[in-house]
């Protein structure tokens, strides 16, 4: 039996159980997730903003697998493999309206077909280009969001969404205008599902955030936070949380009533009263905010190594009004939500680190979940079921409270 068979052996039957420690520890069990649940999953890789004209493309990972996203003539957008079909080089974003290989520049044009092949001669040519060309890769927008899976038979991404749809109301009316996050090359020395499992505990913020977290409690007298039911299909693990007074948001301290982002008009109240954290396993999360939708991309890149882009991490990662981003003092704005983020992210790190210690240990524990923890055990809903799928040996369901 291999490494990676002894880990879905182990596996709880239920998801009220901690999985095997070996599943954030072990390389070959991360391989294993690369090619059979990443590569199976809906990653996001960018913003359509970040292609804004025919011809714009963008060089992206998913799943380990190099990506090119492309805007084409026709204006919509699509994606490619990036792997060159003559020897195997990875092709640039090259433009104008074309992709080339740097190795021996045979072009492809915004489809992905050959267009040309240096030194070859005109009849080798003409047959070339009836036989070749970048394989595409599924590709699905939301909300202008770009999601691509490496699975051409995976289910639409749309449906799978659907709970987070409410909660879009009254964002979008304030024409949003996205400021990519600075993406990350310094990888953090954790599995990615200690990065999310941090994101999604609504547990922690009251011992580990004292301070930055205090204006959205997940414990109040008059209701704190709320969780959303787990179904299955479901991409989407959210939980929403209040805030001490309406309008509040990131400031330089963390979450606070002064707000360096204004409250959007547009908002129905109860959502200008709390914070929603939704979780889109494996690569995605969003906090909706009075002020502003933060989102941070993650990408796996090792068993203990994961790369994350967002506020708290690297730089940006925010879709704003417009009138928001033209405010004559928006840089120092920006530089106090970044720095509340930083003083939150400062708080984790250790946390994070110490737990990836912990599963390397050999007196770690089973595992216990409170009911601050619904949305752990939904992390694990899907996991399990990832697995399973995975393995051919799916008989369970994942729904959950």
């Amino acid at each position: 039996m291999s490494t990676v068979q002894r880990i879905l052996a182990a596996l709880p039957a239920k998801p009220t159980q901690m999985l095997p420690q070996a599943c954030y520890t072990d390389p070959a069990f991360f391989t294993f997730e690369q090619r059979s649940v990443f590569a199976k999953s809906w990653i996001c890789v960018g913003r359509v903003e970040q292609i804004p004209i025919p011809g714009d493309c963008l060089s992206v990972p998913a799943a380990g697998e190099p990506i090119i996203v492309i805007r084409n003539e026709a204006g919509g957008v699509h994606a490619v493999s990036a792997v060159c079909q003559h020897r195997g080089e990875i092709l640039e974003c090259s433009g104008p309206r074309h992709l080339r290989c740097p190795l021996h520049f045979w072009t492809y044009d915004l489809t992905g077909a050959l267009v040309g092949a240096p030194r070859t001669g005109a009849e080798e040519l003409r047959r070339l280009r009836t036989e070749v060309r970048l394989p595409s890769v599924r590709l699905e927008l939301w909300h202008g969001f770009i999601f691509v899976n490496l699975d051409g038979q995976a289910s639409p991404l749309g449906p799978s969404l659907a709970k987070v749809e409410p909660f879009w109301e009254g964002y979008e009316a304030a024409d949003l205008v996205a400021i990519p996050p600075k993406m990350a090359d310094t990888p953090l020395p954790w599995n990615w599902k200690v990065h999310v499992e941090n994101f999604t505990d609504a547990y922690h913020p009251e011992f580990v955030h004292r301070g930055t977290h205090d204006f959205a409690p997940s414990v109040h007298p008059d209701g704190g936070v709320e969780f959303t039911s787990m179904e299955d299909g479901d991409n989407a693990i959210l939980r929403t949380v209040p805030l001490i007074s309406a309008d509040g948001g990131m400031m330089q301290d963390g979450w606070g009533e002064a707000a360096a982002f204004p409250a959007i008009q547009t908002l129905p109240e109860a959502q200008r009263r709390r914070l929603v954290f939704v979780l889109l396993p494996p690569s995605m999360t969003l906090v909706f905010a009075p002020g502003a939708v933060a989102y941070t991309l993650i990408s796996p890149v090792g068993a203990e190594a994961t790369l994350a882009s967002s506020d708290r991490v690297t730089a940006g990662g925010w879709l704003l009004p417009r009138t928001t981003t033209k405010l004559p003092d928006f840089d120092q704005r920006k530089a106090a939500v970044q720095e509340g983020a930083a003083k939150i992210w400062a708080q984790d790190v250790p946390l994070n680190l110490g737990m990836q210690d912990g599963k390397r240990s050999r007196f770690g524990p089973p595992g216990y979940y409170t009911a601050l923890e619904t949305t752990l055990v939904q992390f694990n809903a899907w996991l399990l079921h990832a697995y399973r799928r995975a393995a051919g040996t799916v008989a369970e369901t994942r729904v959950c409270p």
